[in-house]
């Protein structure tokens, strides 16, 4: 009987035991079960955040594209029309010394009208969930390049720009060495010309028969009929060449702002037999305006040779360019004696009232009484009158609407009516 109980006891431990043992089992494997969901669920957790963050950069480097998609059609809308503008001219443009000059005015006024206003940032909808982006880069610029220089005639700002060339006028031969060698130079219509005199705008470095090198003058005498010493001096050895005459000079700006709207003031010290034949030159220069050759600004000579001129002869003047070149011609002298003398807010005095009466420049727009050079005055009227006619042209209008300039402009002059004037104002003091 007791061994039967003992029997029973132990078979119940036993199952008892493997009762628990299967629970516990069961338990285990529960468990692992939910432990491997947990798993397989934080994974899944985990693919979704990675494929989340993967869409989520792919997004924002598309938008990041698509911003800088956009900031390149604007600059590409600026490289499209109004690359830069470059002022062809002589000592009237290239300005006095201690003066303004009117492509200095004129940049005062592009910057201000066209490029500091610029906000491509505003023009980005969501532009607060990109706070990495330096939005200060996003800037245009158009350049106003000064090509003015010296008492020059227009034959020798024509070879300049390279519109006709400077040739070779006698045979002579470049040394091995970088030696200056004296040589003699013409325009290639035959004209004397005297670059360097007042200024290197455009002219060096040159290139004579492949050679490039220096162009400078030897010696200068001042009298009103001198003539110029240059010599030549290669930049690098090589072999000793010879240069046979006609051989074209290529000036360093021949090749240079192609692309820029032109603007061109030459005439005032020659070299011209008729009104046409200035208007000639004029049209040869702006031939070499590759791109928009429409957009260009002419202003015509007050003066003939540097000293006043009878009011008959700038008046033919005048008519030639104003016929040829419509409301792109400004007469400069028209505008310092009417409109510009009145925008300037002058008094008349003596002297002026005698200049006005002979169609003359006042005194008042010129550097000194005895000079036919402007002042700072007449150059800041010509910097806002050529800005507002470029613009009354229709100039600006596709960098206007591509870069939004009109919705800020309007937003700017809002809030504060002065704001462009008073920024001119203390650019040119």
């Amino acid at each position: 009987m007791w061994e039967n109980d003992r029997k029973k006891s132990i078979i119940t431990n036993v199952l008892l035991v493997l009762f628990i043992i299967i629970i516990v089992g069961v338990l285990l494997m529960a468990m692992l079960r939910v432990r491997q969901m947990n798993i397989e669920q934080d994974e899944q957790l985990s693919a979704i955040h990675v494929q989340q963050q993967i869409e989520q950069n792919a997004a924002r480097t598309e938008s990041i594209t698509a911003i800088q998609d956009e900031y390149a059609k604007d600059l590409q809308t600026i490289a499209d029309y109004v690359p830069g503008i470059v002022c062809w001219g002589d000592d009237i443009t290239a300005g006095n010394y201690g003066y303004l000059n009117y492509p200095y005015v004129l940049q005062a006024y592009v910057n201000t009208y066209l490029c500091d206003i610029y906000n491509f940032r505003s023009t980005i909808p969501n532009a607060d969930e990109f706070s990495r982006l330096k939005w200060d880069d996003y800037t245009v610029s158009i350049p106003v390049v000064n090509m003015g220089a010296g008492k020059e005639s227009s034959y020798t700002v024509l070879g300049r720009c390279g519109a006709i060339p400077y040739v070779v006028a006698q045979d002579f031969v470049i040394p091995a060495g970088v030696e200056p060698v004296s040589i003699q130079l013409r325009s290639m219509a035959g004209k004397n010309v005297t670059p360097l005199t007042g200024g290197n705008a455009g002219i060096n470095n040159v290139v004579i028969n492949g050679i490039e090198g220096v162009l400078s003058i030897d010696s200068e005498a001042y009298n009103y009929n001198s003539t110029y010493s240059y010599s030549f001096t290669r930049v690098s050895p090589g072999e000793e060449t010879p240069v046979p005459a006609e051989s074209v000079i290529q000036t360093a700006a021949s090749d240079l702002y192609k692309n820029y709207i032109h603007i061109v003031f030459i005439g005032t010290y020659g070299e011209y037999d008729t009104a046409d034949n200035l208007v000639q030159q004029v049209k040869t220069l702006l031939a070499r305006q590759t791109q928009n050759p429409e957009r260009f600004i002419v202003l015509g000579p007050y003066s003939v040779d540097g000293w006043t001129a009878s009011s008959y002869q700038l008046d033919a003047i005048d008519t030639a360019m104003l016929q040829a070149f419509g409301n792109r011609y400004i007469n400069i002298r028209k505008y310092l004696l009417g409109d510009g003398y009145a925008d300037a807010g002058l008094k008349e005095t003596s002297e002026d009232s005698y200049s006005i009466s002979a169609n003359a420049v006042p005194p008042s727009f010129l550097v000194s009484a005895h000079s036919t050079e402007l002042n700072s005055t007449a150059h800041k009227l010509l910097g806002k009158l050529i800005f507002s006619r470029m613009e009354s042209l229709g100039y600006f209008d596709e960098i206007k609407d591509e870069l939004h300039l009109n919705e800020t402009t309007k937003q700017i002059l809002k809030d504060e009516p002065a704001y462009f004037e008073t920024i001119i104002k203390n650019t040119l003091k």
